[in-house]
């Protein structure tokens, strides 16, 4: 059986109803704050020293408004609050998913900017996302693209198939730029304990990949491997990734977690990259936790290494 795609393909990470007679409309964001420590600055999202900043911060608005017994206006506006530290004084935002559409049985179409469906296919894989032991500090693809049209099919079963296109003049290339996602299970692992997704993308942010990855969650262990293949459209750079992750949930609260990545493409750093990452969180309910994380990142003549703690609240 056919069913709508719930209202957004992108994941919201909180939520706070409202109405109104336009339509239904709701406030979300992530408050985040952390003491960190890197040696020497080489990793991407942190800066050499101690410092005291927000990472990925954010608040938005989403919203649909029926137009017909079978479609709806949907549409989502969200920056990323960067004002924690002085030099973001003069500008403490910046864009991220901004994106209008129309949601029907059919699926939903998206235009504006937005996670490319090759980003998007990753799931729950990174148990570090948006920290400085994201997955994007060593794979490529992980990119939100302005200026394109994402679409996202209703659900067969547990299949499901999404696309981004963005047109040459917007993805900065010399051809039009793509993105193709094939996935089954659910991404969310809420109706099922599995996701498997395919994916490729060709010409969006000077980068050609092919990526399968899988996550699977058993009793209170949960598991994911990512593999891809990339290149650079100048062909001159080339290779390999891979991921783990494992997070163990040893309560209600306590959530130990590990991740290992490694990189030959050169595609974020200009050498081959290997990664491993320890955390825990320490859940006190829905939309509040709190984490510590220690993480280095081996390149080939140096190395780097990061500690945090920090306090996440989703609203």
């Amino acid at each position: 059986m056919i069913r709508p795609i719930t209202l957004y393909s992108c994941v919201i990470l909180g939520v706070a109803a409202h109405g109104a007679a336009a339509g239904d409309y709701s406030i979300y964001g992530k408050a985040q704050v952390q003491l960190e420590h890197t040696d020497k600055g080489l990793m991407r999202y942190t800066d050499k020293g101690t410092h005291i900043d927000a990472p990925f911060s954010r608040i938005g608005v989403k919203g649909k408004h029926d137009i017909s017994a079978q479609a709806q206006v949907v549409y989502k506006y969200e920056v990323q609050v960067k004002g924690f530290e002085s030099d973001d004084t003069s500008e403490p935002f910046s864009a991220r998913n901004t994106c209008l559409g129309v949601q029907s049985a059919y699926g939903t179409v998206l235009f504006g900017r937005n996670d490319s469906r090759f980003k998007y296919s990753e799931g729950k894989i990174d148990q570090f996302n948006e920290t400085q032991s994201d997955i994007t500090q060593t794979i490529g693809g992980q990119d939100r693209i302005a200026d394109s049209i994402t679409y996202t099919s209703p659900k067969w079963g547990q299949w499901q198939w999404a696309l981004t296109f963005a047109p040459k003049d917007d993805a900065k290339t010399e051809k039009n730029g793509v993105a193709a996602l094939l996935s089954y299970g659910d991404r969310a692992l809420k109706q099922t304990p599995y996701y498997v997704a395919l994916s490729y993308t060709d010409a969006l942010a000077d980068i050609q990949a092919l990526r399968v990855n899988a996550v699977y969650q058993w009793q209170r262990l949960q598991g994911g491997v990512l593999v891809q293949r990339s290149e650079n459209l100048a062909g001159d750079k080339d290779g390999n990734s891979v991921l783990v992750s494992l997070r163990y949930y040893a309560s209600d609260a306590w959530q130990p977690k590990l991740q290992y990545a490694r990189d030959t493409s050169q595609l974020r750093h200009d050498s081959d990259s290997e990664q491993l990452s320890a955390g825990v969180d320490y859940v006190v309910d829905k939309q509040t936790s709190f984490y510590f994380l220690a993480t280095k990142l081996e390149l080939n003549q140096v190395s780097d290494t990061s500690t945090a703690i920090g306090l996440k609240y989703k609203f």
